[in-house]
């Protein structure tokens, strides 16, 4: 059978736009000589659409847009992720859904039958579960259709338990399916890729089936689809790959002799710098925005920030704003200006040394001689992000804030002052790997100075600051942050794997003590297991005694 995988980048909510890509990709398939064309999960509705679901007319909309699929009457036959109705009495309202359409119809239709409920999602807040999925015939071949999640029970891409009491591909493989087809909507991490693969690698290779795997592109929000949709054949053979990181039509002959092996790409250091430059893009290409503004310090963080803005949008759509103060060196100012020379961005200066002093006047805020209060390096802070969002007022512009995983885990930011702004392009990546994502900017054309990846980091509020008089080298407090976020480690156990005991518990207590700023955040483009983001569901009044 040719199999076409339509790997598309919807948007949530834009379901008749959403739906007149599905048909361009259909007809680009049936020219091919596709007999089946296979769409994404909730590819009519985009993912995640959130409460969106609870509006009843979102719901009809998206329904019809089905009706109009199925009135094509295409020779491809069409496999399309929608929100269907529950027909039973009980049980949630919703169900989340596969319409298989051939011949004019609804041939047949097929629901979700593992609802995640962990990290980012919450699909059991709005859907029901099947209660069984059989598969059925369709060319000569028996087809089963599953969504996402419904392919990972019992393996190794969810190794704490077993979260469900069924699973769907023990049904598919008892009714001797020769095709698996998935649809998914899976967010990118690092690594994942390779998880899926090998994962699906295996199961077709025990079920003795072809895999189709078709994946979500595109960002909606903080999170990132990385597409990256595969076909494999029954001994778990790769036999094609859809582009990552970017809209494709995949087309795969399961009748055909065996093609060479297809490239399954592995991660590389580039994998990271397209999903975040995928995650800006979109950001501002479906909220309808074009231009972005953020400060140039003369730093790593804002350097990077700047370097996958002028990617994402277009150099001509990027300015950076040098706000120097009384304790700005000349050398900071001089980096970022070569920064921005090396990515033809757009430049502001506006100083700010006199509008800090009259806040300091009429606050009567300034401290003793020669020192530096943390109220006076917050105004810095305050000043420079009111200015940066005055700027994205008066133009239409988004601001981007620069501030990084490591420092949003200690706090170690200042609300409405740098965090200030629309969108957090690095707020995942801790600091230690800013300056890898660095080394990949710099691999090909050195864009970023050598003098701000080789300057020790500092804020500049006051006089000779540098960011470890007040927190613990990077190299340690990153590892600590890894090991307690995204591996979920106990106290007891980071302190096990050697680092010192009072330090680890400083570190944990900073983190969970600073909820209260990063509620306040921006979102963060999500590129790790566990991000700061609304996938972690921490309460902020809380009692730390458990960190001991």
């Amino acid at each position: 059978m040719k199999i076409a995988i339509a790997q598309i980048n919807p948007k949530v909510g834009d379901i008749s736009a959403n739906a007149l890509k599905i048909e361009t990709f259909a007809r680009r398939a049936e020219s091919a000589g596709a007999e089946l064309t296979v769409f994404p999960e909730l590819a009519l509705t985009g993912y995640p659409p959130s409460d969106l679901l609870e509006k009843q007319d979102f719901i009809l909309e998206n329904l019809s847009a089905l009706h109009r699929l199925t009135a094509l009457k295409l020779k491809t036959a069409l496999a399309v992720g929608y929100v269907d109705i529950n027909p039973g009495r009980k049980g949630k309202e919703l169900l989340n859904s596969i319409a298989f359409i051939s011949g004019g119809k609804v041939a047949a239709k097929r629901a979700k039958s593992l609802l995640p409920t962990y990290d980012i999602f919450d699909e059991a807040r709005y859907f029901e579960p099947a209660a069984a999925n059989h598969p059925f015939k369709f060319g000569g071949e028996t087809l089963g259709l599953t969504i996402c999640e419904d392919i990972w029970a019992e393996t190794s891409l969810l190794p704490k338990r077993f979260l469900y009491t069924n699973n769907p591909v023990k049904t598919l493989r008892a009714g001797n399916a020769s095709i698996v087809i998935n649809i998914s909507a899976s967010p990118y991490y690092k690594g994942k890729n390779a998880k899926r693969t090998a994962i699906l690698a295996g199961l077709a290779k025990k079920m003795r089936v072809f895999m189709i795997y078709a994946n979500q592109v595109g960002a909606n929000d903080e999170l990132i689809f990385d597409g990256n949709s595969f076909a494999l054949d029954p001994s778990g053979r790769p036999i094609g790959r859809a582009k990552p990181f970017e809209e494709d039509l995949l087309l795969v002959d399961t009748c055909a002799a065996p093609p060479r092996p297809a490239d399954l790409r592995r991660e590389g250091p580039d994998e990271i710098l397209s999903a975040l430059t995928l995650g800006i893009k979109d950001y501002f290409r479906k909220l309808g925005f074009n231009q972005a503004v953020l400060g140039l310090s003369g730093g790593i963080d804002s350097a990077v920030v700047a370097a996958l803005a002028a990617r994402a949008l277009g150099p001509e759509n990027v300015t950076g704003v040098l706000m120097p103060s009384i304790y700005t060196s000349g050398r900071s100012i001089k980096d970022a200006q070569a920064l921005a020379a090396n990515l033809r961005i757009k430049t502001e200066i506006i100083p700010i040394k006199n509008i800090y002093a009259e806040f300091l006047k009429e606050l009567k805020a300034a401290g003793p001689r020669n020192v530096v209060s943390l109220t006076m390096q917050n105004l810095q802070a305050r000043i420079r992000g009111t200015i940066l969002m005055a700027l994205a007022n008066r133009n239409n512009w988004l601001a981007l804030t620069t501030g990084n995983k490591s420092e949003i885990a200690l706090g170690y930011c200042t609300l409405y002052g740098d965090t200030a702004g629309a969108i957090a392009p690095i707020a995942d990546l801790l600091k230690t790997e800013v300056y890898r994502l660095a080394d990949v900017i710099n691999r090909d054309v050195k864009i970023i100075p050598r003098a701000i990846i080789q300057r020790p980091p500092t804020a500049e509020l006051k006089p000779g600051q540098k960011d470890q008089d007040d927190l613990p080298p990077y190299k340690t407090l990153d590892a600590v942050i890894r090991l307690y976020m995204e591996e979920n480690l106990t106290t007891r156990e980071i302190i096990r794997k050697g680092y010192k005991a009072e330090l680890v518990r400083s570190i944990l207590r900073r983190i969970e003590a600073n909820e209260y700023k990063r509620k306040q955040l921006p979102i963060g483009l999500k590129v790790t297991e566990k991000s700061f983001g609304y996938g972690r569901k921490m309460p902020i009044v809380k009692d730390l005694d458990y960190i001991k």
